[in-house]
This record gives structure tokens, sequence and C-alpha cells, in this order.
């Protein structure tokens, strides 16, 4: 009796559904009706791990598939948590400065940085937007954020590592596509599916609710179809941390470098901060799907896609300001190692002997509230598909895709302690002592200043496109594909503050209603200690309250929402901060598919051209003019802003760039593959980095900058990889891998001046600014998959990477060493999961112009799932089981960057299908 595979979740059967819309990858489709009338059903964990082969082993290019059953079972909340388990594929749970979470954020492959990594949906772009404000304005980058995505949303997801000419560009070392599920692929005419669970974090010992549901339908002849399904997650974070901004270089021009001369050119902590983040996640949206075959020889499929994830978080931080301290301060004792002053007393400089007459303040509370933190991203989509002759289909596709970070509000005010301070090195991070006040207690601190801020980032893509496939039969040329898009991009920045500086009695000039030291603001809690973040001799600072902030800047309104007193500072245009970025894309590709006796691949050629346009916003210096009180500025310049003049900059390239590819697979024997490729790959820079913006921060004076002259990243990569499927779920592969990196992106550093609100006048900051250079990456990765018996089986890979540019410096993302170790078992009634994943320390890139690079962190994750029914099951998800912690540093481990413990996370409910 014929046999064959049911898949027992439905999710797996829209598999392959957006494919028809696309060209490539070519993977095989799911069975059809007829071919599932079968005895012998495989379900759960093992179906999906056997049809993520299959997707694999079917493949033209060399590819790594995970089912939507795969990322069901698995322990994770989102997309990108289910791609680390995968070979050559890191995660990070974070895009630039705001630190680690619990929740992955971005996704690469092969050592390269995230924003190197093409993601799509169905083969389109998809705008992304980001809830901190720093991914907002600062580091901008291309790549997305996949704390939109959740991961129930998706059919199939796969991971493209090798470059064929109908793929879209900008991934360098491959690309990811999110595949949605079509109602035309349902078994039955009805589905209904829901998902009820409570997300408990160990830290907040708060649950919130998670609720995902789905209904699908098809009539009976399989020509029209509706798919619909919604998504509401919350969850409670707290993060304890302490963060170390950044270090700088002793100067002879410092009170401390002029009275120790030794020290200068020294590496010194600016800032050593205990920092609490509280976070109230909500993400809500949902997936739409529409299929229609009017005949045999046509069919249409519109989707559309949104979700929003309203972020609203406080952090309070209580910071030992170490740059003030050495610019007008003298250490009394300190110890240097590895070129940095890792240990150093400070003593208490009364008033009269201030240096040069200012105070010098030891401690800054830094009190930060952001109420509606926001990412946002939406998809308008359709296809069609046209079979015009027997050997001729032609595909379109059209769509419009909007993504925006939003920042409405982010009130925040700094007060300062007297100096007094001493810091050495402790477990994690460092021990800092205060001698002179209570940090438990408000007393002693003084007023300083307030600023409300507001960013928003706006990403959006319109794009259309045209694919036909002309089926030659037998021969060498079996198959010849072509096609052409155009796409228009743009990504613009915009950003205000207003601030005022605090009275005697913590007032905005009168308009404020707070004292500081009169509202009791209370301790961090009692969890964030010693223990939780491992730094014996932990500060525990006091801590401010949300309303407490907000109502010390009540008069600092947005200044997109209502009046403000005149006697507060007014709206300032932060331009420095500001940016625009277009791009025009217009390409075409052909792409040959080839084979024979116990050989298959295909060849191609892409051509891009890619016109762009930087709007960047330059300081400029004014004559003063005949009459008083006034200057005299060229046409053009805007002198609205405290910030200064400037003058806004079209800077405008074009590039016009050949991608050849080339992808061969070889049948060694019947369950043994060679796969061979070879490409030029292209990505362009971070819009941050092109958009020329100059991001500041005022207490360190450091800032970063962008470059609107830099080329595209591009690439020659090779592949070859040996594949044994010896049995029914089972591989065993070997990859390796070489990227000649031709136009990589690197950072430097250089000094500008700006206006800072700090003390109101202008201040020399050192800039950091990316600029192109060389480099490359090789790698070899191993993986291995293996039922055992009485359902027990396991996964395995691992993955070694070493890449350096032309200097010898590390490249951004690339870990040396990463692996994954996943043992199941899925037998009856029980499925049960663990997984641990390991990747060595990499190189994040530069924040406050200073080094940073995240150490060697490795997780367990679990999951249990019962079946009650055939069609409920009782489930429990647990991430990062031994609660580790993630840790960074500088240039080396004796400069700590921070150390971040995020806690727990449990998700226990029920699921439901009919």
């Amino acid at each position: 009796m014929r046999k064959s595979i049911l898949i027992g979740s439905a999710s797996l059967l829209a598999i392959a559904a957006p494919a028809r819309a696309q060209t490539t990858p070519q993977v095989p489709p799911p069975p059809t009706d007829a071919e599932t009338q079968d005895d012998v059903i495989v379900t759960g964990i093992r179906a999906s791990l056997e049809k993520a082969i299959d997707l694999k082993r079917g493949a033209d290019n060399h590819v790594e598939v995970i089912s939507a059953e795969d990322i069901g079972k698995l322990p994770d909340k989102n997309v990108a948590d289910a791609l680390q388990r995968l070979p050559g594929v890191n995660t990070s749970s974070a895009a630039s400065g705001e630190g680690g979470f619990d929740e992955n954020d971005r996704v690469s492959i092969r050592g390269t940085s995230p924003s190197l990594t093409q993601v799509t949906i169905d083969g389109h772009a998809a705008s992304t937007g980001d809830w901190f404000v720093l991914d907002q304005f600062s580091t901008v980058g291309r790549s997305a954020s996949f704390a939109l995505l959740p991961s129930e949303i998706v059919s199939t997801v796969v991971v493209n590592k090798t470059q064929d000419a109908s793929l879209l560009e900008g991934g360098v070392a491959g690309s990811i596509d999110l595949r949605l599920r079509s109602a035309l692929d349902l078994k039955n005419q009805w589905i209904v599916e829901g998902s009820a669970q409570g997300a408990y974090n160990t830290q907040s010992a708060q649950t919130k609710p998670q609720i995902n549901g789905l209904i699908g339908w098809r009539n009976a002849d399989a020509t029209f179809g509706v798919m619909v399904q919604g998504f509401y997650e919350q969850r409670s974070l707290r993060r304890y941390g302490q963060e170390t901004l950044g270090y700088s270089a002793i100067t002879a021009a410092s009170a401390t470098g002029a009275a120790i001369p030794s020290l200068i050119g020294v590496q010194a902590p600016t800032l050593i901060g205990s920092t609490y983040f509280e976070q109230e996640r909500t993400r809500k949206g949902g997936v739409v799907t529409a299929n229609w075959k009017p005949s045999d020889k046509i069919e249409f499929k519109a989707s559309g896609f949104y979700s929003f994830l309203n972020a609203s978080n406080v952090n309070d931080n209580y910071l030992a300001w170490g740059s003030r301290e050495i610019d007008r301060n003298v250490p009394t004792s300190y110890t240097v190692r590895n070129n940095t002053l890792v240990a150093a007393t400070f003593p208490l400089v009364a008033p009269s002997g201030a240096f040069k007459g200012q105070p010098i303040e030891g401690i800054v509370a830094d009190n930060i509230v952001r109420p509606d933190a926001s990412g946002e991203s939406w998809f308008s989509n359709l296809d069609a598909t046209w079979h015009a002759t027997d050997r001729l289909t032609i595909n379109g596709q059209v769509g419009y895709t909007h993504g925006v970070g939003n920042t409405p509000t982010s009130p925040f005010f700094e007060v300062d302690a007297p100096t007094g301070v001493s810091y050495q090195p402790s477990g994690n991070g460092y021990a800092v002592q205060t001698a002179n006040i209570n940090p438990g207690s408000p007393a002693g601190v003084s007023n300083d200043f307030a600023i409300n801020e507001t960013f928003q980032s706006i990403d959006k893509e319109l794009y259309g496109k045209i694919d036909a496939s002309y089926d030659i039969g037998d021969g060498p040329i079996r198959k010849v594909d072509f096609g052409a898009r155009i796409a228009a991009h743009e990504r613009k920045v915009v950003g205000f503050d207003r601030g005022c500086t605090l009275g005697a009695n913590g007032q905005c000039y009168g308009d404020g209603l707070l004292n500081f030291a009169a509202v009791d603001p209370g301790r961090y809690p009692g969890g964030f200690n010693a223990d939780t973040l491992g730094i014996p001799g932990l500060l525990i600072p006091i801590a401010g309250t949300p309303a407490a902030i907000t109502r010390v800047i009540n008069a600092i309104t947005n200044p997109f929402r209502g009046p403000i007193s005149s006697i507060v500072q007014p709206a300032n245009e932060y331009w420095p901060g500001e940016f625009k970025v277009k791009e025009t894309d217009v390409e075409g590709y052909a792409l040959a598919h080839v084979g024979g006796d116990k050989w298959r691949g295909n060849f191609g050629l892409r051509v891009v051209s890619t016109r762009e346009s930087a709007f960047v916003n330059v300081p400029v210096s004014c004559d003063p003019a005949a009459t008083a009180g006034a200057t005299r500025c060229a046409p053009g310049v805007i002198t609205s802003s405290a910030y200064g003049p400037f003058l806004i900059q079209d800077v405008r390239h074009t590039y016009v760039d050949f991608l050849p590819s080339i992808n061969l697979t070889f049948d060694l024997a019947s369950k043994l593959l060679l796969r061979v490729a070879a490409a030029e790959t292209l990505s362009r820079p971070d819009f941050s980095a092109l958009g020329g913006t100059v991001s500041l921060t005022d207490t360190n004076f450091t800032g970063s900058g962008g470059n609107p002259n830099l080329k595209p990243v591009k690439a020659t990569v090779f592949d070859g990889s040996l594949e044994y499927y010896y049995g029914p779920g089972s591989l065993a592969a070997i990859s390796i891998f070489h990227d000649e990196l031709q136009s990589y992106v690197t950072f430097g550093t250089s000094t500008g001046t700006y206006f800072t609100q700090l003390d109101n006048t202008f201040h020399q900051y050192n800039i950091s600014s990316p600029s192109n250079t060389t480099g490359q990456l090789s790698g070899v990765e191993l993986q291995a998959q293996q039922p055992i018996a009485y359902g027990f089986g396991f996964q395995a890979n691992g993955t070694y990477v070493d890449g350096h540019d032309v200097d010898g410096n590390p490249l951004v993302g690339t870990s040396k060493f990463t692996y994954n170790l996943v043992g199941y078992y899925d037998k009856g009634r029980l499925s049960a999961r663990l997984a641990y994943t390991y990747r060595s320390h990499y190189f994040v890139g530069l924040d406050r112009s200073s080094a940073e690079n995240q150490d060697s962190y490795g997780q367990l994750d679990g999951s249990l799932n019962f079946s009650l029914t055939r069609n409920v099951a009782l489930t429990v998800d647990a991430l990062n089981i031994t609660n580790n912690r993630l840790k960074y540093y500088a240039q080396n481990k004796d400069q700590p960057r921070a150390v971040y413990s995020n806690g727990t996370q449990v998700f226990f409910g029920a699921r439901a299908k009919f």
C-alpha cells in the first residue's frame, strides 16, 4: 500500500503557497490531498523536521528551512528566536545602544552584521520600525526588527545561504524569506486555530496575556479562499544592569592629566551607572490573505499585514561621572591595567576649591520616561500568476510597505551630587562608592536640567516587479527565468527637544512642581543586588518614579502636543539628528535552470541601478550683520534652532552593479549531495551612515555621524557543501564558505564642535563616523540531525567563522564559534524539547564613540506540549531557564561596558485547532 507523510499541523499545509508568485528558491510543494491518503501518520516535531529536510534537499540553492510546526513547537515567541537554531545564523537582542533584552530582535548570517542580511516576506520588502529612541535616529540600520514578527504568522522560513539572480539583492552572506499561509492549500475547507497563554517574567513577577487566533476557508473546488489571523500579546519586562557609557583617553588639558602626566593617553570610564529598566510591551496586529483562481491559467493572491508594538518604558540610572572627575579633579589613588584606569579614588572638592571656579559633580541621577515608545510595520501586496501557455508563466507583484519608529515624548531630568567617588573592578563590572552622600536618599542631590525629546523614524517603499518563466524542456538548459523590478524607498528621521534649567526647588523656572529631594523616590527593587549582576559592592541607588519625573518636567510639553510656557526654552529642531535618504532601485535579471544526469543548478545575472539622494544637515557659520544683534547668513541657511544655523545639502549618487551567480548540485550517490556556488552580492550602507546625522551624548561629549559618500557593500562569495541524507529525518552535512568584502563599512573617529544644553555652550565632541574599507570572512559549518528511538532524537550544529577588515580589525557581528544542541522527545500525547544556543564574543560596533563587544553567551530554552485530545494541547515554554546574564566590554575585558539580567520568561497555556 502506498505510504506517505501527513503533517500533523495544518500550519504546514501552506508552505509553498508564495512560491507560485516567485521564481526562487526552488523548493518542492507540500503534498496534495491525493498524496496524503495514507495509513502512516507522522505528526509533531518529527514531522516538521522531516519536512524541513525534504525542502532543503530539493532546493537548487543552499538553504536552511524552518516549518511552522517547528516554530510552534520551539520555545520561541518570534521568528528570530527560532532562526538562531540554524547553522550559520546568529541573533542579537538589541539593535544598538539600548543594551540586550530577553527577546531576540536582529538576525545575521555567517558572521556578517544584521544590516547585511536581506529580510523579505513572500519575496518582497517589509518596512520596519524600532521602538528604542537611539535606533530611530542614531543607529538607523536596514535590518528588520523581529520584535514586530510573532512566529505564529509564518508558514515557512527559508534562509538562502547562496544567491541567485532572481533573488532580491540586499544580503551579502544570505537572505531570509518569511512565507505566509495560503487558504487554497488547506486540506479541509475550514480551519480554526487558537492559542491562549500567560507570559510570566521572573524579575517583574507579573503575568500577561498572549492570544493568537486564525480562521481560514476555501470553497469546495479550491478556487477561492480567505485566511484571517490576529494576535494580541502583552509582556512585562524588568531589567537590572550596570552600564559604563564609554571610555575616553585622559588628556593633558584635564586636571588629572596635568597633575599626573603618566596618565595621559590612558583610557578612563566616562560614566558608570546602575540602571533599572522597566517596560510594558503590547504587540498586536494581524494578517489577511485572499486567493482567487478564476481559471486554471490565472491566480491572484492579496495579502495584508499589520503589527504595532507599544513599548512604554522607564529607565532610572544612577551614575558615577568619571569624565567630569578626570576633567576637574585629581585622584588620590589609582590603578592602571591594560592601558585602562581600572580603579581611582577622587576626593571631595569644596566649591571654593572647585576647578576654575566651577563645581565638580561626581554623581548624576538620570531618569527617563518614554510612555508611548512604539514600533509599527504594515504592508499591502498583490501577486498575480498567468499561465500564458503550457511553457510560459508570468508573475506580477505590486505593493506598498510602511514602518514607523516613534518616541512621541521622552521626558527626563538629570540632577547632580558632589564629588567624592571611588570605583574599582568587581566581578562583572565596577564597585562604586560615594563618601559624601547616601545613595539611598535624595539628600545632597542638587538640581540640574530637564528635557523632553520627540523623535520619529519613517520607513516606506513602493515596489513592483514582473517575472517570467519559460520551460524549454529536456536538455542541459531546462528553463529560463527573467524579470524586472522597480522600487522607491525613503527613510526619514525628524526630532525636536525642549528643555529648561531646574531651579533651587527642582522647578522649571517656576512652572515645575517637583522638588526632587522632597518626593522620597525610594530605592531600586530588592532584586537589584550584587547576586543578580555578579558585582560585589554594587551601588544601590535611588530611583525616580514615572509620576515624579512627569511632574518635574510638566512644563516641557511635546512640541506637537499643545502650548508651552514662555519661560521654558522653545521647541528646538534637533537637526543634528535628522536626515532623509531616498533610493530608487531599477533592476533586471536572467536566470537559466540547468541539469542533466545526476546534476542540476542555475546560473544568471542581475543588474541593479541605484539612484541615491541623501539630505544631510550641515552646520554653517554666519557673519555678523551691520545691524546690531543680527547675523548675515547665506541663502537657504536655517537659523531657527538653538543648535545653531545649518544648511540642508542634497548629496546624490548613482551606482550600477552587475551581480552574476551560479549554483550547482551533484548527486554523488543516492543519498549524498555536493553543492558548489559563487556569486557577486550587494548590500547598501545603513541609512544613518548615509544620512550624515550626528547623534550627541552631552554627558561625555561623544557622538556618531554619517558619510553620504559611502559606497554600497559588495562581496564575492563562495560556498560548498556536502550533504548526506541517510534516513528519514536524518542529515549530516558540512559546508565551507568564503566572502571577499570589497567595500565594507567600518568606523573611525574625529572631533567636532556642537552646542549642548548641559551648560548652554559649545563643546568639542569625539564623533565616530563610517568609511569604506575591505575585508574577508571564511568559515565552516557542521550539522547533524538524527531520530534515535522510542520518540527521542537530537539536532546539533556548529559554525566557525574568521573575519577581519584589511587592517586586521574585527567585523561587526562576527562570532568565531556558534553551536546549537537540541534534544527532543515526541511520541504519543507528549512532546518535549530542550535547546541550548551558544555564540562566542563579537564586535557590536561603536557606541558613544567607544568600542563595544558582546561577551560569549549561552542560553537554555525548553518546551513541553501535552495533547489532551487530537485538537487541544497544553503548552509550557521557558526562555533562558538558567537566567544567564548578557555581558559587554570595550576594547578588552578590563573595560567592562555593561552587564544585564533579564530573568526567565515562562509562557503557559493551551493551543487548539479544528
